[in-house]
């Protein structure tokens, strides 16, 4: 039974949420008419992954899911709540294959943190001299490991976003996944602390701009206002004390040499505007490559020909934005995407 909040929530949203804005923006536009009507997101973190659920503005539980991390676990949620109609719902899930591979996820690394191993992915198949690229589908996003003849490795699932494709192609590539694995056996895991400590992460909308809370033991203990689900998150762990300083000094710098400052101006989220950059891109036929040198960096290219290049922070969408933002180049290729990155 789909809950009357969930309703109201689907009848102001049903004429804006398109298959143009993604997976990503399209959770983030939900989330934010969710919050506007008194709910919010709430998710903690498992060995498995990320189980999530929706709160209406009476404190019940409208929506429940899963995923391998934040974001993709709380729009499973608003789908398995009845937030979409039909037609949407049925769309989004063939667009959420990532779900499918949780558990082999989980088993390079688990507790919902797909940053850690997707970054060493990057370094490995840049390394061996292949590339890694990024390219829309449907709903969502895929990710190809390619090797240095250019030949596929391993094509992951229909997913969420550019790092959740990238966790979720990993288990494609047995041998990478299996390096990768070894490579971080005993690491710090940020998910893991929160597991054992049942730490719940809350997400909203605030003044137009998403912002996360984390509570334990019923104390809310970090909180941060930021331009999407998985940076604000980071950030609140940060402020939480949860996160290493490491992290602290690095988005820091980052948001002081953003170029389009969406978190200020409330004009967009990186996830819509990710999704609505790379398919002009796609529409003049350009290639977006990712890969890791201390950022999440996208390169996007003419066949060979690189075009322009930025960096971002948890994905590669913030760092898409980031080389439309700074390039003249790129500018000139997009569509109704450009007034994003306009100054």
């Amino acid at each position: 039974m789909v809950s009357e909040f969930a309703l109201r929530v689907r009848d102001s949203v049903k004429d804006q949420v398109n298959i143009d804005e993604g997976n990503c923006g399209t959770c983030h536009r939900v989330l934010r008419e969710i919050s506007e009507q008194g709910g919010y997101a709430s998710t903690r973190e498992r060995p498995d992954g990320v189980r999530s659920r929706i709160y209406d503005d009476k404190g019940n539980v409208v929506g429940e899911g899963e995923g391998i991390t934040w974001p993709p676990a709380i729009l499973f949620a608003m789908v398995e709540g009845g937030f979409f109609t039909p037609e949407v719902e049925q769309e989004l899930v063939q667009s959420l294959q990532c779900i499918i591979d949780m558990e082999k996820v989980a088993d390079i690394y688990g507790y919902g943190r797909v940053v850690t191993p997707v970054a060493a992915a990057y370094k490995e198949v840049w390394e061996e001299g292949g590339h890694v690229e990024i390219r829309r589908n449907n709903w969502g996003i895929e990710v190809v490991f390619y090797d240095p003849e250019g030949s596929e490795l391993a094509v992951g699932p229909i997913s969420y976003c550019p790092t959740c494709g990238t966790a979720a192609a990993l288990p494609r590539y047995p041998e990478l996944a299996e390096k990768i694995k070894a490579q971080l056996q005993g690491a710090h895991n940020t998910g893991r602390d929160k597991y054992e400590r049942d730490i719940e992460t809350r997400f909203m909308y605030k003044r137009g701009r998403v912002y996360v809370e984390i509570y334990e033991q019923g104390q809310r203990t970090g909180r941060s206002m930021a331009c999407c689900i998985a940076y604000t998150a980071v950030k609140a762990e940060i402020n939480a004390g949860i996160a290493g300083p490491k992290w602290g000094a690095l988005f820091r710098e980052y948001c002081r040499v953003c170029p389009v400052k969406l978190c200020r101006n409330a004009r967009s989220d990186t996830g819509r505007a990710g999704n609505l950059i790379i398919s002009d891109l796609e529409n003049k036929e350009l290639n977006t490559d990712v890969g890791i040198n201390t950022y999440v960096t996208a390169q996007v290219r003419r066949d060979k020909e690189i075009m322009g290049q930025g960096i971002g922070t948890v994905c590669a969408f913030s760092s898409l934005l980031n080389a439309a933002a700074k390039s003249i180049r790129l500018k000139s290729e997009l569509g109704s995407s450009r007034e994003i990155v306009e100054e």
